[in-house]
C-alpha cells in the first residue's frame, strides 16, 4: 500500500528538505532563502499578529503551493480588505509570502505584535522578487 502524502520530500538524503528552501523565524522577524545551500536572501519581515488571533502558523514545514504575479489578496466582501501584490507565494492555504511595500515602510522588530499581518509573511519588494525568482511549487517553507 502506498501512503497518500500531503507533501513529498524534495530529497531522499539525510536532509529531506533539500538545499533550496525558505526559513521564517517569527521570534527574529527574519526570512532566509537558500538556493543550493547558499543564503541568497536575508530580510526583515512582518508576520501575523498573535494578539489579534492572526499568528502565522509555525512549528512545521510546508511547501510553496502556487506562485502568482500579480495577485490580489483578500476581498472586501469576505475579508474586509483587498490588497494588490506583485509576488504571491502561498504555503498554507491563504497564508503565504508576499511583497507588502504598498502598505508597509518598515519591517522587523516587534511590529508584528501591534501591526502584524492577517497571518501572511510580509516582505520588502526586493526580497519578495528575489525569493519568487528562486522558489518553485513544492519548495519547502520552514516556519518556527
Amino acid at each position: 500500500v502506498k501512503p497518500d502524502y500531503s507533501y513529498t520530500a524534495k530529497s531522499r538524503s539525510k536532509n529531506d528538505i533539500g538545499s533550496t528552501y525558505v526559513e521564517v523565524s517569527i521570534s527574529e522577524q527574519k526570512v532566509f532563502c537558500y538556493k543550493d545551500g547558499k543564503l541568497i536572501v536575508e530580510t526583515n519581515t512582518v508576520t501575523g499578529n498573535p494578539n489579534k488571533g492572526n499568528a502565522t502558523p509555525s512549528g512545521g514545514v510546508w511547501a510553496i503551493d502556487a506562485k502568482k504575479s500579480p495577485a490580489t489578496l483578500g476581498t472586501i466582501a469576505t475579508m474586509g480588505y483587498s490588497s494588490p501584490v506583485t509576488y504571491w507565494m502561498p504555503f498554507n492555504g491563504n497564508v503565504g509570502l508576499h511583497d507588502a511595500d504598498g502598505w508597509r515602510s518598515k519591517y522587523g522588530g516587534s511590529i508584528y505584535k501591534t501591526n502584524g499581518s492577517h497571518g501572511c509573511v510580509n516582505l520588502p519588494y526586493a526580497a519578495a522578487k528575489k525569493i519568487y525568482a528562486t522558489v518553485e511549487i513544492g519548495t519547502p517553507v520552514i516556519v518556527y
